[in-house]
């Protein structure tokens, strides 16, 4: 167990004694569309139950038919006929040794206020249904979705409930429907399954609901669960995602406070949740500040963390970036669930019975990015013979660019672990300080030829932009030189809104300009990161225009023109471009006819590109073909 040893002491919850503290917490994969379970759900929990969690939830599942027209995903726990295939899934996580667990929420249109008897008796029989559907397909635990912005914990906030009868007013009424549908379930399970109950500890929204009365709201229901699950922030607010589900910029583990506050004032075990690795798992359990940790996001880029922690193997857990790309597919654009450095998420089903390749091939890759490093690292574990070649005397490409800024650790941790990986897979020869030409290329024989050679910064034809005061926001990231007092940095995308923050955070006065508007420029980039990206900003006094065009740049500033054709001369020291990369499409024509099987990735490859298309591509570029 090496450092791990309070991690792996295993914990009674009611009747369920789990292996040991760690749960996965309830992702909501979107592998259906308001229909039983699918050989997705199935494999995506024989992952994360083999891979050590003591405890797997299937996250966001409706205990009611969905309102409009199916569930966009969401699974439906509304008929006995989600049973049989919900059995699967419980039998597959339970042959590991971890104990399968549901989340189950309540989706309406309607308010608390609004909502007459008949309604509450239905929402009270709908979970009760749905947690006997649970336990009839073997289920040990279940967990009540109550934070968020849920119906039910609307109920009790006196921001949303404004009713003035036995469901409104003092908190004992706002409490009851909550405290009505956990004495339901026990009456109908007894107690056959373990229950936890998930919490906002603060909504972090004026007359929204804060840790103390969530304490004493938790109070009254302790003795009705098993568990409480303590999280925070409102889904439906977008100033508060950020602090549910926290990106790069914030700090780790920003909620375990609220967890501890919780345990001091209960009798029950305190899950937290947030952001969290093995390493802050070991000290917030020692610290005896929550009995559980709840972890998606780490055991989502490492399914297999947890066992590599225990055979003393942390320096090969793929770490999680953060990215939110898990997040943003599910939550915001309703797609299946994916990850930005773990290709196999998602895919699970495709991949459950795949061998390595039956016919052992020479495969060469150019150039030692993100992409090129998945490629061959995949290459190589399917049994070829692999060659990399990078022209610098480090690996990483522009993910050693993208990682430099001091809030971009996860990046960098992340990159540390890709190279230390891709010098040590068997099979697979590095090449650094080596250019790939054609004639070196061809003396290798490839069988298949992978091309990951990056993109270079887009630089525009307008007048001044030769100038001594315009620099590329990638010299920025790597310290190259002082930009002085004042900044204007061209490009508000990803990029661009990093150095801005990192220019503010230096006390730089810097303004922020984009032909686009807000929309357009989020757009290509996961909405919880850029929400907490902007905001950010905005506290740091960075001013931002959209949908204005650069127009020239003079030796004390530049000049735009707004959508109103009005043209704007704005004073500053350095201009800093952050206009996107450029494929090198001529350097990848070279290549393009030296075998019949040449495929190109990465960045060179996309007009946009990121973590997420370099590991997906490089790692189906080593798989397919």
């Amino acid at each position: 167990m090496g450092n791990f040893e309070h991690i792996f002491k295993p914990l009674k919850i009611g009747n369920v004694v789990v292996k040991n503290r760690i749960e996965f917490a309830p992702v909501g994969p979107l592998f259906s569309s308001n229909l039983p379970v699918s050989r997705e759900h199935f494999e995506w929990g024989r992952q994360i139950a083999r891979g050590g969690a003591a405890i797997v939830t299937m996250g966001d599942n409706a205990v009611a038919p969905f309102p409009g027209s199916g569930g966009s995903g969401v699974l439906s726990l509304a008929s006995d006929q989600v049973i049989n295939p919900l059995s699967v899934f419980v039998e597959t996580v339970h042959r590991y040794g971890a104990v399968a667990s549901i989340q189950l929420s309540y989706n309406s249109a309607s308010s608390p206020t609004k909502m007459n008897g008949a309604e509450i008796d239905t929402i009270i029989h709908s979970y009760t249904s749905a947690a006997y559907r649970c336990l009839k397909a073997g289920m040990k635990m279940i967990m009540i979705h109550g934070a968020h912005g849920q119906l039910i914990s609307q109920f009790f906030s006196p921001r949303k409930n404004l009713r003035n009868d036995a469901y409104g007013g003092k908190l004992e009424n706002r409490a009851r429907l909550v405290s009505e549908i956990l004495q339901s379930i026990r009456d109908k399970v007894g107690d056959r399954l373990a229950i936890e109950y998930r919490i906002s500890a603060d909504e972090f929204l004026p007359n929204g609901l804060q840790i103390e009365e969530q304490i004493q709201f938790a109070k009254l229901i302790q003795d009705k669960i098993d568990l409480i699950h303590v999280s925070a922030g409102f889904l439906d607010e977008d100033r508060t995602l950020p602090r549910m589900i926290q990106p790069a910029y914030l700090p780790r583990g920003i909620n375990v406070d609220f967890a501890a506050m919780f345990k001091k004032n209960l009798r029950i075990p305190v899950t937290t949740v947030g952001s969290l690795n093995l390493k802050m798992a070991e000290q917030i359990l020692g610290e005896k500040r929550a009995d559980i940790v709840a972890m998606g996001r780490t055991l989502i880029a490492d399914p297999d963390c947890i066992n590599k922690a225990r055979r003393g193997q942390e320096d090969t857990i793929r770490p999680c970036l953060r990215c939110n790309t898990c997040i943003d597919r599910t939550h915001s654009h309703r797609l299946p669930i994916r990850c930005a450095v773990n290709p196999i998420i998602g895919r699970e089903a495709e991949f459950v019975n795949r061998l390595t390749s039956p016919a052992r091939e020479k495969v060469v890759v150019i150039g030692g990015g993100p992409a090129g490093m998945e490629a061959a690292r995949m290459a190589a574990s399917q049994g070829h013979e692999v060659v990399l070649y990078e022209k610098n005397a480090n690996l990483g490409g522009n993910l050693r660019i993208a990682s430099a800024l001091p809030f971009k650790s996860d990046m960098k941790t992340y990159l540390d672990w890709a190279v230390r990986t891709t010098m040590k897979t068997p099979g697979l020869t590095v090449r650094l300080s080596t250019e790939a030409k054609p004639e070196t290329v061809m003396s290798e024989k490839p069988d298949k030829l992978i091309i990951a050679i990056g993109a270079e910064p887009m630089i525009p034809t307008i007048p001044g932009i030769g100038r001594d005061n315009v620099i590329w926001a990638g010299d920025i990231y790597m310290g190259a030189r002082d930009v002085g007092d004042s900044v204007v940095v061209a490009g508000a995308g990803l990029i661009g809104a990093e150095t801005t923050l990192y220019l503010a955070q230096h006390g730089n006065k810097v303004t922020l300009i984009d032909m686009l508007t807000f929309e357009e420029i989020n757009a290509g980039s996961p909405y919880i990161s850029m929400v907490a990206l902007r905001t950010l900003l905005r506290e740091l006094g960075a001013e931002i225009k959209t949908e204005v065009k650069l127009e020239s740049i003079t030796g004390t500033g530049i000049v735009i023109v707004d959508k109103n054709y009005e043209k704007i001369r704005i004073p500053c020291n350095t201009v800093v471009l952050a206009l996107g990369m450029e494929p090198r499409v001529e350097v990848v024509e070279k290549f393009r006819c030296l075998t019949t099987n040449v495929i190109a990735i990465g960045d060179c490859n996309n007009q946009r590109g990121n973590v997420y298309r370099a590991t997906s591509e490089g790692f189906f570029a080593a798989m397919d073909g």
